[in-house]
């Protein structure tokens, strides 16, 4: 039979550093998740619904421990039969009979157990895990799995699936679109649960995904007004959902009322800063989602306002440059060294645009450079070459390889 592992101090550190090098980032307009239950399961070699029977606490780690029986195999392991205990060298709050769920893996002949997870009184979580489509199912049909419970009143089985979402893949969600109902994502994104805030721009996506003129409208007014307390996070989501539906005429209506509007500068305070910041997240996600529904130009355009925007034009032209847009190269040679493009991390930027723009040549242009990458060069002549190379050691650019743009799909505006 396997040791439980006692875990060390060190230990403990290593392994949560490990959990924080696993955390991911896939969905456009969803935070960062750490691995999914279903994810802990494919990965572990035992794993078991057990019942809480004491603690010992201590003020040093290595003191801790907490001892379960087992009631249930959820992973099938020899070692850890119904009625087996198992102690782990973690300090848990509980009281006798509480249901937790264990999954550990093989270390050196030894088994090691990740945090316990809790359980609700009908151990909901077990059927939950077991039902989900494996792995290697297709991706839509486990996220319309994950879908039905994204509203649960269980908050672990709640949190999960929409993890699960947080880690796929726009275009599989996409395709989960008509499986979609309008009302419910409306009602979460009405829903005052401050828990729920992480979720406002996915669910404000998802609308724009599946969503009609009406919700278009209902989009536009959270944009508007979102709440008594200036609170906009999530804004880009909606913003995003928002242009999904209405496309280059929404895009337009979002320029006037997000940049044009706008006084000179904005005070770093000032809730309009983000808009502004969630409107030019919007336009990178339009970009590489939906390019072929706005068009290039459009985009481009749009974002080329940000260079005008002293609070945001230095992420704007690294959006630019993945665009490969070196239309706004004159503005930026000539604004090179004058406010906002006087400090070092501002001349950095502007220099990596120049480096990606002569990098730009097509294939077979022979030796004479595209004027783009000439201007480019003979701006780059002109500074110091020690500041050039150092440039160029961090990073060398900032136009990675081109990239074919999605198709589009226009939404469906059907009720549901």
């Amino acid at each position: 039979m396997p040791r439980n592992r006692r875990f060390s101090l060190i230990g403990f550190v290593a392994c949560i550093t490990a959990a924080a090098a696993f955390v991911v980032h896939a969905c456009p307009f969803c935070p960062p998740t750490d691995a999914t239950l279903s994810e802990k399961l494919a990965q572990s070699e035992a794993a078991c619904v057990v019942k809480f029977l004491s603690s010992v606490d201590g003020e040093e780690l290595s003191m801790q421990k907490t001892t379960f029986e087992v009631l249930k195999q959820v992973r099938p392991s020899d070692s850890y039969k119904p009625s087996a205990k198992i102690e782990i060298p973690i300090g848990v709050t509980g009281k006798p009979g509480d249901l937790f769920l264990l999954m550990g893996q093989l270390k050196n002949d030894e088994m090691e157990w990740g945090l316990p997870i809790e359980m609700d009184e009908l151990g909901r979580e077990e059927k939950y895990l077991r039902s989900a489509p494996s792995q290697e199912s297709p991706p839509v049909e486990r996220l319309a799995y994950f879908l039905k419970f994204l509203d649960d009143n269980n908050n672990t089985i709640s949190t999960d699936a929409f993890s699960e979402f947080a880690k796929s893949k726009f275009e599989d969600v996409e395709q989960l679109a008509p499986q979609i109902s309008r009302a419910k994502v409306r009602a979460w994104l009405e829903d005052p649960n401050p828990q729920l805030i992480v979720r406002r721009a996915f669910y404000g996506m998802l609308l724009g995904l599946c969503g009609n003129d009406a919700d278009a409208e209902f989009l536009k007014q959270k944009i508007q007004t979102m709440d008594a307390n200036n609170n906009r996070i999530g804004v880009e989501g909606l913003m995003g959902g928002y242009l999904l539906l209405r496309g280059n005429s929404g895009l337009q209506s979002m320029i006037e009322q997000k940049i044009d509007s706008l006084p000179a500068t904005l005070s770093n305070d000032d809730p309009r800063l983000s808009d502004l910041n969630g409107f030019r997240m919007t336009l990178s996600f339009l970009w590489d989602y939906r390019r072929s529904q706005f068009g290039e130009e459009p985009l481009r355009a749009a974002m080329r306002r940000f260079l005008d925007r002293p609070e945001l034009a230095d992420l704007a032209v690294k959006d630019l440059a993945r665009w490969k847009d070196w239309k706004p190269l004159d503005q930026l040679i000539a604004a090179y060294g004058r406010e906002p493009w006087d400090s070092r991390s501002a001349k950095e930027k502007v220099v990596a645009y120049a480096l990606s723009c002569r990098k730009d040549i097509p294939a077979g242009a022979g030796a004479k450079l595209p004027e783009h990458a000439a201007k480019a060069q003979s701006f780059l002549d002109s500074l110091d070459p020690e500041f050039v190379q150092s440039v160029k050691q961090a990073g060398g650019g900032l136009a990675p390889p081109n990239k074919t743009a999605p198709k589009a799909k226009q939404p469906d505006t059907t009720s549901n």
